[in-house]
């Protein structure tokens, strides 16, 4: 099946063709020709992408569904339609479900229930059995089954050796090991970042420290161990200065920030909307202007829907007993360029979303030229995400400038 993409402008800083408007020509699943004028005689003319910019298709480094066990708060189905809507075409699903993926016959269920979607499910198996953090799971096990990554989600790893032994079993092999920056020991009925916001409310802190601490921890067991650590959920301005020094020492970590930390501030949970309660936290605008700055300047990797869809019951409750998280995997393009919409923060949207994600999970390389995969995002640079399709109540009502149009996954397309 041959598709024509006619005037589209090429946004991908490692693309001969960045830059550039121009036609792009689908063939057999490859881009087969880019160039001006193409003739697309015998092809389906993609009206619905003229116009747009055209990316890699987007990676989403860390989500969550609700399937199985939750299947009320995100299905394969509903999470697959939302990723797509939010123009990701892989998505990094946590371990964090009922029963945990904790096995290889866990991760190959979940390939074979999402096989034929327009989005990629990349498993994610926990470091520990059951994410208890007492006994290893299966690494090996799970990697063959195909297992991109291994992570105990927000239960985090409390256990310093089992970070250590998880490091060291998979320092040789093709993968990585997630940990969640927070010690939770600290502040374990922690409701809001230790700032005036929560000292006005009344609410349990959670301080930077909380998350200093733990990467610190963290930094030093991969010191000594070796493996990839990757650190999960940088929410402060100690956290990108912890990360910075390690990567200037040449440990081999990398590093993502949630949309809602780059999005939103501690003054967003005035008034005890419990969607805005997040784990971690919304934090001061001077860590968010940090996070900012690690970002553009490549200190943190990637970032990360952290999309964490909830029902009724565990939302709309007073703030105490809401459960954290928000589901966020449908506008956080939109949201991203409200706060930044310059060309270097669009740029480095697409290396982080489209290449570094891909790195991370080894899932070789995609960039807009003749031969290589259908595997598309098409977006505007205006405009809100409109409709929704996850089950999740919890969506932010951030401003939005800008919007995934469609995808092209293989010969599927959703939007256009």
């Amino acid at each position: 099946m041959k598709m024509l993409l006619p005037h589209v402008l090429i946004m991908d800083p490692r693309s001969p063709h960045h830059g550039q408007t121009v036609d792009i020509l689908l063939d057999d699943e490859a881009i087969a020709a880019i160039g001006p004028d193409l003739d697309g005689q015998g092809a389906e003319i993609i009206e619905g992408a003229r116009g747009r910019l055209v990316s890699p298709g987007w990676v989403d480094g860390r989500a969550r569904c609700g399937e199985p066990g939750r299947e009320e708060r995100e299905s394969y189905l509903s999470l697959a339609k939302a990723a797509a809507h939010g123009g990701f075409t892989h998505i990094a699903v946590m371990p964090s479900t009922a029963p945990a993926r904790d096995s290889r016959p866990h991760i190959e269920s979940l390939q074979q229930s999402t096989s034929g979607y327009p989005v990629e499910f990349l498993g994610i198996g926990s470091v520990s059995k059951k994410l208890q953090g007492e006994q290893l799971s299966e690494i090996m096990d799970m990697l063959e089954g195909g297992a991109v990554a291994f992570s105990d989600d927000l239960n985090s790893i409390r256990h310093p050796h089992l970070l250590q032994l998880a490091l060291q079993y998979s320092a040789d092999l093709p993968t990585h090991i997630q940990s969640f920056a927070f010690e939770k020991d600290l502040c374990p009925t922690g409701q809001a970042h230790e700032g005036a916001v929560a000292l006005s409310q009344g609410l349990s802190p959670i301080p930077s420290l909380a998350e200093s601490l733990r990467i610190q921890r963290d930094l030093m067991i991969q010191a000594y161990a070796g493996g990839h650590l990757h650190i999960a959920g940088l929410s402060t301005t100690e956290g990108v200065e912890a990360v910075r020094a390690a990567k200037a020492r040449g440990q081999q970590i990398t590093a993502d920030v949630a949309i809602a930390n780059l999005v939103g501030s501690e003054r967003d949970i005035i008034g005890f909307d419990s969607t805005y309660k997040l784990l971690p936290p919304l934090r001061s605008t001077e860590d968010r202007e940090a996070l900012w700055e690690g970002f553009l300047d490549g200190t943190i990797d990637m970032v990360v829907s952290d999309h964490q869809p909830m029902d009724s019951e565990a939302k709309n409750c007073e703030w105490g007993l809401a459960e954290f998280g928000a589901a966020t995997i449908e506008q956080a393009f939109g949201w991203y360029r409200q706060v930044n919409p310059s060309h270097k923060a669009l740029e480095r949207w697409v290396e982080a979303v489209a290449h570094h994600a891909r790195t991370l999970y080894n899932l070789g390389e995609c960039e807009i030229k003749v031969g290589m995969p259908a595997d598309l995002t098409l977006f505007a640079l205006d405009g809100s995400s409109e409709g929704q399709f996850t089950k999740g109540v919890n969506v932010p009502q951030w401003l939005q400038n800008g919007r995934a149009v469609g995808t092209i996954f293989g010969s599927q397309i959703t939007g256009l």
